[in-house]
C-alpha cells in the first residue's frame, strides 16, 4: 500500500503532511461514510423486506368495537 502511495500519488511519509496527503485523507473519510450510510440503508431495507407487518398502519392500536373475547360490543 505505501509503495502504491508513493509511486501513483507522490506520497511521502516524511510526518510532514502536505496538501495531497490531506486532500487523499478527506475523500478515504467520505468514501468510509458513504459505504457505512449504504450498508445501514441496506439492513433497513432488509429488514423491512423481512417482517412487512410492521408497516401496516395502526396495527398497534386494540379495536376498541370489541371486548376481551373478539366479540362485537352491543351498544
Amino acid at each position: 500500500m505505501k509503495g502504491f502511495l508513493a509511486d501513483k500519488l507522490s506520497i511521502q511519509f516524511n510526518g510532514i503532511w502536505e496538501v495531497k496527503e490531506i486532500i487523499a485523507a478527506v475523500v478515504l473519510a467520505a468514501v468510509t461514510v458513504l459505504v457505512v450510510l449504504a450498508l445501514i440503508q441496506l439492513a433497513k431495507a432488509v429488514v423491512r423486506r423481512v417482517n412487512p407487518r410492521k408497516s401496516t398502519i395502526f396495527s398497534h392500536r386494540k379495536n376498541r368495537y370489541k371486548n376481551s373475547i373478539g366479540k362485537k360490543k352491543n351498544f
